[in-house]
């Protein structure tokens, strides 16, 4: 048979009737499958049978795992995520050996929940759609949804053994009240999984080894040899880049450029035609791009140290 990819977009849809308005990251997106010969599906999540899920972040893995059946793989994507590289290919991420493949996030050290690539198997099927429902065993706390259940979720698939390590995190995770304790609670778990990539069938691929990574960690700046999708494109944070040259530093959480120099077309997005037209503004070397990163992964390796140290006092928290 041969391998039929599918590049899934889930949305939101609070109302029936409300029109999916055709932004840049989702025409990038659609004009790379047109490009790659992927179809595309951008998916409405009240279309699948999903209601069941009242929180929206699991139930995009609820449409995820009943679309999969229909294809050799999946690669899901948050709706933010836009492809700045449209000559990169999936199965560049594609293993015979390894059913479901997420990536580290460069900008903490979370695993995304995000996005993901799912072969069709019944271990991947199953696993997303555990995931899904994952929602109704969250704590009832400052949890995170799937960003931070998505770790005991995979703690618990992977490392069944390790019960009492989990529990510990799991307490820790009950008593999260903010972003910070869910950053120790997530260091917590992130322990187990050390810095292996291959669990069985699940792979997690390290920073800088994923396909997407957070467009604002380089002022916007991306570079053709590294690149392939930038995270963080929503049209509220989008800004007019400053002139002159751009320095790859890490900026602003809440906006990001516009690396194409004029709208797409979709009508031009034939197969092969991986020529688009870039802000050259934004266009970095691999080595200025790469340095920027690096850069980034110091200051995330130091903050998970200093988390690290708090685990003890977020498990006991309520307890004197």
């Amino acid at each position: 048979m041969s391998l039929v990819v599918v590049v899934v977009v889930v949305v939101v849809v609070v109302v029936v009737v409300v029109v999916v308005v055709r932004r840049t990251y989702v025409q990038s997106v659609e004009c790379y499958a047109k490009v790659q010969g992927y179809h595309f599906i951008l998916a409405r999540d009240s279309d699948y049978g999903c209601d069941k899920n009242k929180d929206n972040f699991f139930r995009r893995h609820c449409v995820t795992a009943k679309i999969l059946p229909n294809y050799s793989a999946v690669l899901f994507i948050d709706a933010d995520i836009g492809v700045v590289n449209p000559k990169r290919r999936i199965e560049e991420f594609l293993t015979e050996s390894i059913d479901v493949t997420f990536y580290n996030r460069h900008f903490n050290f979370e695993i995304m929940a995000g996005s993901y690539l799912a072969r069709n198997t019944p271990y991947a099927i199953d696993l997303i759609r555990e995931f899904g429902q994952y929602e109704f065993k969250l704590p009832s706390s400052f949890h995170g949804t799937d960003n931070g259940a998505i770790h005991i979720f995979l703690a618990e698939k992977i490392f069944p053994k390790s019960y009492i390590e989990i529990e510990f995190c799991r307490k820790a995770y009950a008593n999260s009240l903010n972003f910070d304790d869910l950053a120790t609670y997530t260091a917590c778990l992130r322990n187990l999984f050390g810095a292996n990539t291959d669990f069985g069938k699940i792979r997690i691929l390290r920073k800088l080894e994923g396909w997407a990574r957070d467009d604002r960690l380089t002022s916007g700046v991306w570079s053709p040899e590294l690149d392939f999708m930038l995270h963080g494109w929503k049209t509220d944070h989008l800004k007019v880049p400053p002139r002159g040259t751009i320095r790859v530093i890490t900026m602003d959480m809440y906006q990001w450029y516009n690396p194409f120099a004029g709208p797409i077309v979709l009508d031009r997005c034939t197969p092969g035609n991986t020529t688009w037209s870039y802000n050259e503004q934004l266009v970095g070397t691999r080595e200025a791009v790469w340095k920027g990163l690096k850069e980034n992964e110091k200051v995330v390796a130091l903050d998970k140290i200093k988390q690290m140290g708090q685990i003890y006092g977020l498990i006991e928290r309520g307890n004197s």
